[in-house]
């Protein structure tokens, strides 16, 4: 195909010349699972922070970067009034030729040819505010620019070297990462220039300011593909910020009833199970061994008679899963083994309260309750919270005073779940959820560069699909257009149908490659690309159709 006769007569100035910025990792930009003293420290220090690709693809930067700022952010609460000055700090940037997740302990290793010293002077913290999500407290402005290239597939570095303490010494706590699943990682020492470090996966959240490359071309998702189904939920909360806390005489709750293939979730009984077990020796961030239920619970996505709790409130529905991160995260619950969270916080039996498992001899009902239980280094901030499964595998999410950090409540399968994004619970319910089903995607795998190959890859085809086809449309809809009124509810149109190409569904993802034309003339000019595929089950149009991508032909 000769993409410039579909580009005659469109010239059209780029959107994105204006200055944007970016929160790594993605998704904390409002939260912190993690808080470290092991970055911008008290002390002298060499720190390096790896931060995966997918942390600006997932964000819609899928074209090249200038990064002209980074920010860092106090730990959620932290307070301090600034001041402290690091004085002859060096920060250098580069792609890394380690990905996050191999990341050496030998500095050099991990810092690629193209290695920029993006500022050197002294390096003067703000004040911290106490908020959640806290202020930016470390501000470097580059002197040097880095240009960062997210579709290269080489994950981001920052190296930072502080040779002196800062005076005074009054640094916070700094908001991070905290496990694998946020694909980032901190390599540090308090040795100035060191060449080794230790390895940690709480690296910094970082807010980059940048501006695309000139003359970029560039390939940029817009809209939702259909059809998108999720069987996982939550909600997010920040500090204090726990709206379905009831009181001890006034339980509240949410219910979890089964209801193929996946649950209706809605407002709960105000009951209450008072425990008459003997607690559990269960400490701070501790599982119990498997606690076996006198039935099988099934869920969306699995069935289970053998439950793990966690001090940390919640409880596995399995018997391998090891991970007792003390805070809550959405990436950790889709990630490791199917959880039901009534609220996954970081809490310690340790210091107070107790956790129990009762089975009610007369309906075999289950009850984890956690009484009275401190957050972690807080030991009057009390939760008493209690999930109940019943033997018809209904659920129910229980509470009476809670007084939380930042966590996080619903239910996942796990074991790599689809994300639905938070949800406010309280307001949504009642909702119902399915097994996940990934709406049909359109990829840009590389960018329309005049003169190489570009290639789009169709993603995701639902069950059945024999025929797929991208179109490219000289005019975008952006909000699409809804095609309920056709048959197709939850599905939009969102280029024109200018030049379609149809072709058979011979798997579930399928690459569609152009040869872009070398022509300067064509620098800077937009097409609009949408795929649509046959669906025989999904509504009663018999089609689904992707997101868009809005294209930029040019000559970087």
């Amino acid at each position: 195909m000769k993409l410039s006769s579909l580009a005659l007569g469109i010239a059209l100035t780029s959107a994105f010349a204006a200055a944007q910025s970016v929160v790594v990792p993605a998704g904390m930009d409002t939260t912190n699972p993690g808080t470290t003293t092991l970055a911008w420290r008290n002390s002298l220090f060499h720190f390096q922070m790896l931060y995966d690709q997918s942390h600006f693809l997932s964000q819609g930067i899928n074209y090249p970067i200038v990064i002209n700022r980074l920010q860092y952010r106090a730990g959620g609460g932290a307070t301090s009034l600034g001041g402290d000055v690091y004085s002859g700090v060096t920060v250098q940037m580069s792609t890394s030729p380690s990905d996050w997740s191999t990341a050496s302990t030998t500095f050099a290793s991990n810092i690629g040819a193209d290695v920029t010293t993006v500022f050197t002077g002294n390096v003067t913290s703000l004040a911290a505010a106490g908020t959640s999500p806290n202020t930016y407290i470390i501000d470097i402005p580059l002197a040097t620019p880095f240009t960062y290239d997210p579709t290269t597939q080489q994950d981001l570095l920052i190296d930072v070297d502080a040779p002196n303490a800062p005076l005074p010494a009054g640094m916070p706590t700094m908001a991070a990462s905290s496990n694998a699943s946020h694909l980032a990682r901190r390599i540090s020492t308090t040795t100035a220039g060191g060449a080794t470090g230790s390895l940690s996966y709480f690296a910094c959240v970082v807010l980059m300011d940048f501006t695309p490359l000139p003359n970029a071309a560039t390939a940029v998702p817009f809209g939702e593909g259909c059809v998108d189904k999720t069987a996982s939920f939550y909600e997010t909360f920040a500090p204090g910020a726990f709206d379905l806390a009831g009181t001890a005489g006034n339980p509240n709750s949410i219910s979890l009833t089964p209801l193929a293939p996946g649950y209706v979730v809605s407002q709960g009984s105000t009951n209450w199970y008072t425990p008459t077990t003997t607690a559990l020796a269960i400490g701070d961030d501790e599982l119990t061994l498997p606690v076996t239920l006198p039935f099988t619970l099934n869920f969306p996505g699995g069935s289970t008679q053998d439950i793990q709790v966690c001090s940390n409130g919640f409880v596995y529905l399995d018997t391998t899963s090891t991970s007792t991160s003390a805070a809550g995260s959405n990436a950790g619950l889709l990630t490791f083994g199917p959880r039901l969270a009534p609220m996954w916080n970081d809490l310690d039996p340790s210091a107070g309260g107790a956790v129990y498992v009762d089975v009610d001899p007369v309906t075999n009902a289950v009850y984890v309750t956690w009484d009275q239980v401190p957050l972690f280094g807080v030991p009057t901030s009390l939760n008493t919270v209690q999930l109940a499964i019943f033997s018809d595998s209904s659920v129910e999410f229980r509470y009476q005073d809670c007084a939380n950090g930042t966590c996080v409540t619903g239910f996942s399968p796990g074991n790599g779940a689809r994300d639905p994004g938070s949800v406010d619970i309280s307001g949504a319910i009642p909702f119902a959820t399915e097994l996940d089903i990934a709406p049909l995607a359109l990829n840009a795998i590389n960018r329309p560069k005049l003169g190489a190959s570009f290639t789009l890859e169709v993603a995701d085809f639902p069950a059945g699909a024999s025929l797929g086809a991208v179109n490219f449309g000289f005019l975008q809809f952006n909000p699409g257009n809804s095609l309920a009124g056709i048959g197709a509810p939850g599905c939009s149109q969102y280029a024109s149908i200018d030049a379609p190409f149809s072709f058979p569904v011979v798997a579930t993802s399928q690459p569609f490659t152009l040869t872009m034309p070398s022509s300067p003339a064509l620098a800077g000019l937009h097409i609009f690309a949408q795929a649509v595929s046959d669906a025989p089950s999904s509504n009663a149009l018999g089609l689904v159709s992707s997101n868009g991508i809005d294209m930029t032909f040019d000559i970087n």
